[in-house]
């Protein structure tokens, strides 16, 4: 097993002795009207980091900000914009998590959920071609110069495939440059990239790692990317090597707030909460509450039911204390996946490499091997879960052997009706069986705009529509908009061009 975390580390304090000595030393030889003049680590100037020694440092603040635009600083970014979806609902009183939940996202102007996400990942993809830079610079310093080459390519690769999975299909990326002060006059102004252009550049960018070392998360990021595409076959091929119980782990931690889990951290506070069967209607035809119904189906619910269906793969206890959100009017459920302000979130993973191949047979017309595929990654579920989560608690009663399993699933499609209605049957469980595993980890919104964009299918029978349970309806949004600022700084951006509704 390959089992890969990041983490960023917290200052750790000087041992007693050791500090007693130094500010002893100090008061002897110093003036001590100076002893509380420091220099704070967060403004340094670039020069100061120019050396030999600060690459490393360099690489790894790299993927730390990609860390707080895809899993968050303890806040909103990436994953929890899959509030657009059925994964989660809105809790508390903000109108930019209100309007992302209700798919009617506020002007640019007005700022929405997704503004940090963006900014953190576009500083991340910045970082990440100055640490590129500062590696050949340095590289007869450095010990493994190929290795953070190769870490740097698959961030910056991350980076495109996660706006592109995100945000409309105008994003701009604009750049610095590579070396040296960073000089707003010297801003090289990007040209808003399509959705198709993000997954082709982040493609380019992961094979480039993957040349390197054969970095495993860039070959998930790959296939991911090619999926994106609708290249289902090369897809499969990019994922082919990696074993199903790799995993690469973002990795928390409960030293700070900024270092909490993020979807963690929002749900503990009753931001957001998991789902069940969102868009759905009572036989009244009103909309049917997704956080505290105990329905397996309902009419016209595009949302599954995540809670109801207590499935293994996402165990979930009612919030601690009165179980209601921020809006005490509202219910709210914890994912006991990652239940701890450090649990580890799965970036990447063998079991999403799975997926992709069965997603490709499907593609292919070769239900058997599909089905191989996904009743493989169930077979191994009690050996798999806690791979993916090793902060997981799982609350449901396992079966008489005390184990955590999943059955067999079988083949849905009816072999008496046409091969359209045959495919859809296989395509519906597949996706299914995606949203399960691959829960909360960021997916869910690039699946269902996948749906739409490759699959031809209506975005209202695919995203939650109709009555909305706090009031008023659904809105017709699909994807996030680029920041505001971009519109007032970058005079290559024009607004138009970033369609919300469009997949």
């Amino acid at each position: 097993m390959i089992n890969k975390k990041i983490q960023w580390k917290g200052f750790r304090p000087l041992p007693g002795v050791l500090l007693a000595g130094a500010f002893a030393f100090s008061l002897a030889s110093c003036d001590t009207d100076k002893v509380v003049q420091v220099v704070d680590p967060a403004q340094l100037q670039p020069g100061a980091v120019n050396s030999a020694a600060a690459v490393p440092s360099l690489v790894n603040g790299a993927f730390r900000q990609f860390v707080g635009g895809y899993s968050g600083l303890g806040d909103d970014a990436f994953v929890s914009m899959g509030v657009m979806t059925d994964e989660f609902y809105w809790g508390d009183s903000f109108t930019t998590r209100f309007a992302a939940d209700r798919r009617t996202l506020q002007p640019p102007s007005s700022g929405n959920i997704s503004d940090t996400p963006f900014a953190r990942l576009e500083q991340a993809r910045m970082l990440a071609r100055r640490a590129y830079a500062a590696v050949g610079t340095f590289e007869s310093d450095l010990d493994d110069p190929t290795d953070m080459r190769s870490e740097l390519r698959t961030t910056e690769g991350y980076v495109y495939l996660t706006m592109s999975e995100g945000w409309c299909g105008a994003v701009p990326f604009s750049n610095v440059p590579d070396a040296g002060d960073i000089d707003p006059n010297t801003i090289e102004y990007g040209d808003p990239l399509s959705t198709n252009a993000m997954n082709q550049q982040a493609v380019t960018l992961f094979n480039e790692a993957i040349s390197l070392d054969g970095r495993q998360l860039a070959m998930v990021g790959k296939g991911r990317a090619l999926l994106n595409q609708g290249l289902y076959a090369q897809a499969a091929a990019a994922v082919a090597s990696v074993p199903t119980s790799y995993v690469f782990h973002i990795e928390h931690s409960t030293n700070s707030g900024a270092e909490n889990n993020g979807i963690t951290s929002l749900l503990d506070n009753g931001r957001y909460s998991i789902s069940n069967l969102e868009g759905g209607q009572t036989s009244s035809g009103a909309a049917l509450r997704p956080d505290n119904n105990v329905s397996l189906t309902a009419t016209s619910a595009e949302g599954l039911p995540f809670r109801v269906l207590q499935d293994p793969r996402l165990p979930w206890i009612a919030r601690p204390g009165n179980g209601r959100c921020f809006t005490s009017s509202v219910f709210c459920w914890r994912n006991n996946n990652m239940p701890d302000f450090d649990s580890d979130l799965p970036l990447a993973s063998g079991v999403e490499a799975r997926l992709i191949e069965a997603e490709a047979a499907l593609q292919a017309g070769d239900a058997a091997t599909m089905m191989t595929k996904l009743n493989g990654l169930r077979a191994q579920a009690a050996a798999i879960l806690p791979l993916l989560w090793p902060s997981q608690r799982q609350v449901f009663p396992p079966p008489a052997s005390g184990a955590v399993s999943l059955p067999a699933l079988a083949d849905p499609a009816d072999p008496t009706t046409s091969a359209a209605a045959q495919f859809a049957a296989r395509r519906d469980l597949l996706f299914k069986e995606r949203a399960l595993w691959l829960y909360s980890t960021g997916h869910r919104l690039g699946d269902l705009r996948r749906l739409v964009r490759n699959y031809g299918l209506p975005q209202a029978s695919v995203f939650p529509s109709g009555p909305y349970f706090r009031g008023g309806t659904f809105g017709t949004d699909v994807n996030y908009s680029v920041p505001f600022n971009e519109n007032v700084n970058n005079p290559k951006y024009h607004p138009e061009a970033c369609v919300t509704t469009q997949a």
